[in-house]
């Protein structure tokens, strides 16, 4: 493995062991809102989307690496991000919380197996950018790091 996969794996898990020392002191706490404005979300519901986002985030660097793009040139990243998360609205914070484990060691063991060059191929992300899949791996750590300081603050968990 290279100097630049290990960075990113670096990053990817310091992001997502930051993310894990918000979630764990939670509590009891999971229906209280995060996001007053636009979705609205609870820190549950917040944690079930980034269950969502980050297997789709896999789905999305894994394809473009195989040269497919997984994003419709219309795909209306807010809608999606909604109803993904209305229609997993059973989902228990403990199997989200597993689901994230998975996609993370999953992430993990995928970039074990590629080559720096992998790295530098693009594809539509879901914000609609065209991202390498160094800068999409980026916006993953980044996206939990975000989210992570949300529940922080909405939650007073400082």
């Amino acid at each position: 493995m290279t100097d630049r996969i290990n960075e990113l794996k670096q990053e990817l898990n310091d992001a997502r062991h930051y993310l894990n020392a918000v979630l764990d002191r939670v509590g009891d706490r999971w229906d209280e809102e995060v996001y007053s404005e636009g979705a609205g979300w609870t820190a549950r519901q917040l944690l079930i989307h980034l269950m969502v986002s980050d297997r789709g985030h896999n789905n999305m660097i894994m394809a473009i690496a195989r040269g497919e793009n997984t994003i419709p040139e219309d795909f209306d990243l807010e809608r999606f991000n909604r109803r993904s998360v209305e229609k997993r609205a059973e989902t228990t914070v403990e199997e989200a919380r597993a689901a994230l484990m998975q996609t993370a060691a999953e992430r993990d063991a995928w970039l074990d197996t590629i080559d720096d060059a992998a790295l530098d191929k693009q594809g539509r992300h879901g914000s609609m950018r065209i991202l390498s899949i160094a800068e999409i791996l980026k916006v993953v750590a980044g996206h939990d790091r975000t989210h992570a300081d949300d529940i922080a603050r909405a939650l007073n968990l400082s």
